[in-house]
């Protein structure tokens, strides 16, 4: 943040807090000659002076001392080689050499005056040095103004220590308040002694604080956009809230105008809105036109007029009980966010950033289907009760692309759902839950009208010594009353499910059940190991595996739901509205290692010193898991059996999950067929990490699969790896690498580096895609 450059400012606040105490005036006189105690009694609210020499009389209207002159009262400390105390005034003077720490912070000039009484004085040729920001500030006058105010002349600002900084801002006026308020007049940030910006006035921070000011560009060139810089302000409203106003050149695009909106009423609740606008200069009104990677997918982009408003709240409304959650998720076209995803404004920081601190995604960049959403629930200890609002915006019908009068997308426009969670039944051995659902559907093309939907559950847990066995049963009621119903023609349910929109509209309802059994054991063992510590002084930081403990889990579970016939009269908003027949058993087996570690820990203890004691922990540090499934009604299935043998058993999982320490990670997920004997789907990634850096790789592969219950066309090959390494004591390598076999194509070559120095941070990257090439710079010159 370039605002940054003017935090050290506030350090000028500290001076009159030198020279008094409590006491605003010299409580204490004596001087270092043979009669008088070395020491003086120590008083924090009182000021003692000493020196080598000291003139002074009863009549006289002011003490003069030279030689090692000091001043001191609790920790703080000034020294001079001269000094002037007027008694009735209570004006202190000091010249030459003058040096002074207060409260960790140190200040050097070479005149001082000060009236202690009213706080009021000037400093002249000083340095100001503060230590908890390092913040070094130089200026030929600071004076001190009443209301707490102080003003500066030809100051230079600077995080760098030397007499030539990195980075300095120099300002030919300005002052400073107490809340740390900067404002400067006629300012130039200088790299070196070179001036490489000027504003007329700026408004800086002077502490770590939030506070109003400038945010350091960010400088790059993209093959795509050309080159761009992203210039940005940030206002500190309140305590509560900040904006930030961005605007973002790129020289083939255009330049876009950004806002972001930050608040945080109280702990409960938090606010992140954005909103990026942008008059393009290239259109695509033809496919042709368009970027190659966005080719085939039947859209244009004709529209020069372009925009991308998100948002996301956690709150309440009428009390902490009613949680609110809000998503905003409206852009103007197919292709903004594939085009703008990189930088400050991009989609990659928008995702993180919402991802980070409200733990929900939103779509992903090339999804067709932006959803927006207003949640509201509030829970008791049986019960709990939720409501939302949603709108889906349908990209595939804006710009011309579609007929809008032909948009499908459904909107809830309520939903309301009760849950009643699993409890026990009073005086039975059985468990109770469920759920109703009730949505209003809006639509432009299509069926509308509501839906009522109630799924209560009952269940029989019956546990032994050795294994536990919980049998189920579900019912599912489904009320519809259709107010409006158009013949959007035949409609695809799944692969091999095409209906005719055949709803007959009214009132309408479905009645159906479903039935299952788990059961589950749970069988273990414990190896003792050799690996022992005492609780002495001598092992204090040791640690040692002491047991393991290896369990296994096998588990199966049956879930039966009954056909419920034609369906094809209900009309269809979501999956709920179609329940497909189930058969389906389940079978899993999970091994958990778990490891007891003994550490020797010290703690504070009386005349013999720190007590050592021994701290244990647990861990599963490594998770093997195999699971499959039998499909029953596929084992007896007529239909298609020309082209698709039956296959009843699902591909065979093997997933392992190892984390024996803070120092890697292995996550593995492989998906085995036994009918074509090849692995049909992987997942993994490795990742070992300490203090000075990373390596992470990765495979990800989808085979081709074409059978009657799924399909897959489309072959996929992926391989990842990168890391990061501090080469130096403040410089970071880092890189990236993804390909994709299937086409024998590079998907990612990036390369960043990080430079910490004393008083700012430098970040390079280079990255090359098959559609863009891009680099960047920017500068951290805040720090604190």
């Amino acid at each position: 943040m370039l605002s940054a450059a003017g935090a050290a400012l506030l350090i000028l606040l500290l001076l009159p807090a030198v020279l008094m105490g409590k006491d605003r005036v010299l409580s204490g006189i004596r001087a270092y000659v043979p009669q008088m105690p070395e020491k003086a009694e120590e008083d924090p609210d009182r000021w003692t002076f000493s020196a080598d020499k000291v003139s002074a009389q009863h009549t006289s209207e002011y003490i003069e001392a030279t030689g090692n002159c000091t001043l001191a009262m609790g920790g703080n400390l000034i020294r001079a080689d001269f000094a002037r105390y007027y008694r009735e005034t209570g004006w202190v003077l000091l010249r030459g050499n003058v040096r002074a720490r207060w409260e960790g912070d140190f200040l050097e000039a070479d005149e001082a005056e000060f009236d202690l009484n009213n706080m009021l004085g000037w400093l002249k040729n000083g340095r100001a040095f503060m230590a908890k920001s390092h913040v070094y500030v130089d200026s030929e006058r600071i004076e001190r103004k009443h209301g707490g105010m102080y003003s500066f002349e030809n100051a230079r600002v600077t995080r760098c220590s030397g007499e030539n900084p990195a980075w300095s801002v120099t300002s030919a006026r300005g002052d400073v308040t107490l809340d740390g308020k900067v404002r400067l007049y006629h300012t130039a940030f200088r790299v070196k002694n070179l001036p490489v910006a000027y504003l007329p006035y700026a408004s800086l921070p002077a502490t770590g604080e939030r506070q109003s000011g400038f945010l350091f560009p960010e400088i790059g060139s993209s093959s795509r956009l050309g080159f761009n810089v992203n210039a940005a302000y940030y206002w500190a409203v309140s305590d509560e809230m900040d904006v930030t106003v961005s605007e973002y050149f790129m020289s083939k695009r255009g330049l876009m105008h950004g806002l972001e909106l930050r608040h945080t009423e109280d702990e409960n609740s938090r606010g992140l809105w954005k909103g990026d606008w942008l008059v393009d200069n290239t259109r695509a009104t033809k496919e042709a036109d368009e970027d190659d990677s966005f080719d085939d997918d039947g859209l244009t982009r004709p529209n020069r007029n372009r925009w991308w408003v998100r948002g996301k709240y956690d709150g309440w409304l009428f009390s902490p009980e009613w949680k609110t959650l809000v998503d905003l998720d409206l852009v103007s076209d197919q292709n903004y966010l594939r085009e703008f995803n990189h930088g400050r404004s991009g989609f990659e920081a928008s995702r993180d950033e919402f991802v980070d601190k409200f733990g929900r995604d939103i779509d992903d960049a090339d999804s067709e289907v932006r959803t927006s959403s207003v949640y509201m629930s509030r829970s008791w200890d049986r019960v709990g009760v939720a409501g939302k609002i949603e709108y889906n915006q349908n990209l595939a019908y804006r710009n011309g692309n579609g007929d809008d009068s032909k948009n499908p997308s459904v909107h809830s426009l309520p939903e309301l759902d009760a849950f009643a969670w699993k409890d026990s039944i009073p005086g039975t051995p059985l468990e109770f839950e469920g759920s109703a659902k009730f949505d209003h559907f809006v639509r432009r093309y299509g069926d509308a009208g509501q839906r009522l939907d109630l799924r209560p559950a009952i269940s029989l847990p019956l546990a032994s010594k050795f294994v536990t066995v919980i049998p189920r049963a579900r019912v599912f009621a489904t009320f519809y009353n259709t107010t409006k119903h158009e013949d959007t023609g035949k409609r695809t349910i799944s692969r091999f499910n095409v209906e005719n929109n055949s709803t007959e509209g009214g009132k309408q309802s479905r009645i159906g059940y479903e039935t299952g059994v788990s059961a589950f054991s749970e069988v273990d063992r414990v190896y003792q190991l050799d690996g022992a510590l005492d609780a002495t002084r001598e092992n204090a930081g040791k640690s040692e595996w002491t047991s393991l403990r290896h369990s296994v889990i096998p588990r199966v579970d049956y879930n039966y739901r009954h056909s419920m016939g034609d369906q094809s009269k209900l009309p269809y908003y979501d999956s709920r509205d179609r329940l497909e027949p189930e058969d389906l058993v389940t079978y899993s087996l999970t091994n958990v290692f778990t490891r007891k570690r003994q550490s020797v820990k010290l703690r504070p203890g009386g005349d013999d010193g720190p007590q050592a004691f021994m701290k244990t922990d647990y861990l599963d540090f490594a998770t093997v898991r195999f699971e499959q499934s039998y499909d029953r009604n596929e084992a007896q299935r007529d239909d298609r059996r020309d082209k698709y043998e039956r296959r009843p058993f699902s591909d065979f999982l093997a997933e392992v999950v190892v984390r024996p320490d803070d120092y890697v990670d292995v996550v593995m997920r492989t998906w085995w067929s036994p009918y074509i004997q090849k692995i049909t789907q992987h997942e993994g990634t490795v990742r070992v990490h300490n203090d000075i850096g990373e390596v992470w790789a990765g495979y990800d592969l989808r085979a081709e699969v074409d059978e009657y219950k799924r399909l897959r066309e489309d072959e996929m090959s992926i391989g990842k790896i990168g890391g990061s390494l501090r080469v130096a004591k403040n410089v970071t390598l880092g890189v990236e690498y993804r390909r994709d076999f299937e086409a024998s194509e590079d998907l990612e070559k990036t390369v960043r580096m990080t430079f910490e120095g004393e008083c700012y941070d430098v970040y390079l990257h280079y990255s090359r895609t098959p559609d863009d090439s891009r680099y960047g710079i920017s500068f951290d010159i805040l720090k604190f």
